[in-house]
């Protein structure tokens, strides 16, 4: 999961952080890019910007218009149709595409050398100014359709005019700001899974096993069984099975001699007195000896055996008394 996360937090991050950059770079701190001055070759009366050309809804916008020294000059922002028909019988140079920063598209457009009144006495401009040498208007782009408009005052045309653009977006250089920081913190996402990703420790596959995302680690488990003297088997735990050998190995260590002659039972199992016979004819008795699991590996204690004769009843004898009779197993007597 995470590698597949890793490369769109990645590609992602990085096309911010490059276009809140871009914005960061071209907007400023102020949040306003100017482009300009612009020489515009006319000598006409008027130029203006056809209808739909200015379409920057909200967009704020300066504009600022220069002629040489001592020539009037005015420049407007008003309703596209109120434009249109004002210049409609004059002589201009219409701005048919503009593309920002500073790419125009502009046609003469033939018609009367004068305009058909002063532009400053005109009430429906939503933005206007006028000057010697130069005029500027700052505004932001209303919803309907507008148009701006450059104007000679008087008898004097637009030769030598330049024109300095500039606009802005509210709160630009903040949104391009955080553009950045939250671009490079997917970055950082994306090293972080693909490294975490990298370092993840390697599994086991089962014996077996098909494929699958998913490996798990093989866990073998041991079983200990006992097998007593009647052939029954019988699970025992690690610790039984470990004093149990210890048992073993301490009567082996002491001898035939002082061995006991009843073999050593398991955990749940017990001693079973099976008939022996002596040479003498008589019954010899079974040994019967306690078999309690020490804790920890003990020396092996004494034997007590015991004689049953024929009436049933129990004599201790010796182990050196027993050494007169033969032992017999059950089943031998069989």
């Amino acid at each position: 999961m995470g590698r597949r996360l890793a490369w769109p937090a990645l590609v992602v991050g990085v096309l911010l952080s490059v276009v809140g950059l871009a914005v960061v770079v071209v907007l400023g701190p102020d949040s306003r890019f100017t482009t300009g001055p612009h020489e515009v070759d006319t000598d006409a009366a008027a130029v203006v910007t056809a209808p739909g050309v200015v379409s920057y809804r909200g967009l704020q916008v300066d504009v600022l218009v220069e002629v040489p020294v001592n020539k009037p000059v005015f420049v407007g922002l008003g309703n596209t149709v109120d434009v249109q028909d004002y210049v409609s019988r004059t002589q201009r140079l219409e701005v048919t595409s503009f593309r920002v920063p500073w790419t125009v598209r502009t046609r003469e457009v033939e018609g009367g050398p004068a305009l058909p009144g002063a532009p400053t006495a005109l009430d429906w401009w939503i933005a206007e100014s006028a000057g010697l040498g130069g005029a500027s208007i700052s505004a932001s782009l209303p919803d309907e359709s507008v148009s701006v408009a450059v104007l000679a005052v008087g008898a004097s045309d637009l030769s030598g005019l330049t024109v300095t653009f500039a606009y802005g977006v509210k709160g630009g250089f903040g949104l391009g700001l955080g553009a950045v920081l939250v671009g490079a913190g997917l970055v950082w996402v994306g090293v972080l899974l693909r490294r975490d990703t990298a370092l993840a420790p390697a599994r086991v596959a089962a014996p077996g096993a098909s494929g699958g995302d998913e490996e798990v680690e093989e866990v073998e488990e041991v079983v200990y069984v006992f097998v007593d003297e009647r052939g029954v088997e019988h699970e025992i735990s690690q610790d039984e099975a470990e004093r149990l050998q210890a048992r073993l190995d301490l009567a082996e260590q002491a001898g035939p001699e002082d061995a006991p002659i009843a073999e050593a039972a398991g955990p749940d199992s017990s001693t079973v007195d099976g008939p022996v016979e002596a040479t003498s004819g008589e019954p010899a008795p079974a040994p019967a000896p306690a078999m309690a699991d020490p804790p920890a590996p003990t020396p092996v204690q004494d034997v007590v055996y015991v004689f049953v004769d024929e009436d049933g009843v129990e004599h201790e004898v010796s182990a050196d008394e027993l050494a007169d009779y033969e032992v017999v197993d059950e089943e031998d007597e069989r």
